[in-house]
């Protein structure tokens, strides 16, 4: 009689907060032996959840030091091959921008069977944060999620998704602002184009809204994660908060101010 083994699950954290998991998520968590996580992973809090498991960081942060992304194939399939049930923990969803497709062909290659288990994605996160709908009829039917590029042959590719969608999320571009900016001006996108810049969606978020042109001369307030959300759906609904940023173009400076709808 052949024992089958679990998969591997590739389960989705969500944005940061461990609240955002899914149930099914939370019960896989719980019942692994073996668990690796991403660097944006609130490790104090899933920790909770299963604290005899074996909890392995293989986090990733650009410009800083990371473990080799072939590696973490071959500590999956070693932990899998020693009987082990393995949860593989992936910021936000795992197939939006979470270098899945590397892991599955490490599994691929011995036959390892896997699940993927979604999450809530940043770019979600963000606009609940910001109370405000990606989509509205009429105004935005489309939506891109894109990561900056700026390499002659990539930079193509992202700028297109931008231009050709009524509303655009922008992942992982916190240390380039001002090309983005200047790169969506550079193909004549209008400097008044509303750009909400969200950090820590979800766990200590600080939320901006300004516009294009703007943008080129915003520092940012953390060195947490950061998405840009742009797109003219900010015309139609109270979409900041009390106490939230707003970059006036007068003096460039940011005030304090409070959203009446």
């Amino acid at each position: 009689m052949i024992t089958l083994k679990n998969p591997i699950f590739f389960v989705g954290a969500g944005p940061g907060n461990p609240d955002l998991i899914t149930v099914k998520g939370m019960k896989l968590i719980q019942d692994a032996d073996v668990i690796f996580y991403d660097a944006l992973i609130d490790f104090k809090g899933f920790h909770q959840l299963n604290k005899s498991a074996n909890w392995i960081f293989v986090g990733k942060r650009a410009g800083k030091v990371s473990i080799d992304q072939k590696l973490i194939g071959k500590l999956l399939v070693n932990y899998y091959q020693n009987n082990n049930k393995v949860v593989r923990l992936k910021g936000g969803d795992p197939s939006i921008f979470g270098r899945l497709t590397e892991e599955i062909v490490a599994l691929n290659k011995y036959d390892i069977p896997f699940e993927i288990v979604p999450g809530v994605t940043a770019g979600l996160a963000c606009a609940a944060e910001l109370n405000v709908s990606l989509t509205k009829r009429n105004v935005s039917r489309s939506i891109c999620f894109v990561t900056p590029a700026f390499s002659d042959k990539s930079n193509v590719s992202w700028l297109r998704s931008v231009l050709n969608s009524d509303t655009a999320v922008i992942y992982m571009g916190g240390k380039d602002l001002e090309k983005i900016a200047s790169s969506l001006i550079d193909c004549k996108m209008s400097l008044d184009m509303p750009v909400a810049i969200i950090e820590n969606a979800s766990t200590r978020p600080v939320k901006t809204l300004t516009k294009l042109s703007l943008l080129m001369t915003y520092h940012l307030k953390t060195d947490g994660p950061v998405c840009l959300i742009i797109g003219n759906i900010f015309s139609f609904t109270n979409t900041m908060l009390a106490e939230d940023v707003v970059i006036k173009e007068d003096d460039a400076k940011e005030e304090k101010i409070s959203y009446v709808a």
